[in-house]
């Protein structure tokens, strides 16, 4: 495990996660934002797809740790 300080929607948090940990899956499992979906597994639908530091990136193909002090917005952040 290792710590991961990040602002989600807006909310700054800091927690634990597994070095192994991909965006996607901490966002709907430990955050449980499920806005933001698993579409294909090979990042090629988008379906993942959220605001890193205003940029458009694919949360599946990212490790949550890449996120270290970054601003993320999911979908329920943007409605």
């Amino acid at each position: 495990m290792a710590a991961l300080s990040v602002k989600v929607n807006g909310v700054a948090m800091s927690t634990d996660v597994g070095p192994d940990t991909l965006l996607v899956d901490f966002i709907r499992e430990n955050l449980k934002l499920t806005g933001t979906h698993v579409g294909c597994d090979t990042s090629q639908c988008g379906a993942c797809t959220v605001l890193f530091d205003g940029d458009a990136v694919k949360s599946c193909s990212m490790l949550a740790l890449q996120a270290e002090g970054a601003e993320v917005t999911t979908i329920e952040g943007v409605a």
